[in-house]
């Protein structure tokens, strides 16, 4: 996760914990090897967490990436993290588009 608040942090912790996922903060993108989805908080630092973003699809463009904030479709940086290939979404329909991307991690 890139910047998550305690709040979103903890929803996407709920979803995601008994299909066996972790959670791991995500500050450069040397620290996105290795992650199968990464998870953009916009509804704070937008232009430096969208720079981020930009980092990690230059370095790995195949992963799946989910930005959400306030307002989503009157934000002004839902159009960029939609460039850089994300998914964006309203931070009431983050679990909802989560469901969509995590599966079971077998065993």
């Amino acid at each position: 996760m890139v910047g998550a608040e305690l709040m979103a942090r903890s929803r996407v912790l709920a979803l995601a914990a008994p299909l066996g996922w972790t959670l791991r903060d995500v500050g450069t993108s040397a620290d996105a090897l290795g992650v199968d989805l990464l998870l953009v908080d916009l509804n704070r630092a937008q232009d430096l967490r969208l720079g981020l973003l930009d980092q990690v699809r230059s370095n790995l463009p195949q992963l799946p990436a989910v930005c959400f904030g306030a307002h989503v479709e009157a934000g002004a940086w839902a159009p960029e993290a939609r460039r850089l290939g994300a998914t964006c979404c309203a931070n009431s329909s983050l679990l909802r588009v989560l469901r969509q991307h995590l599966t079971p991690v077998p065993g």
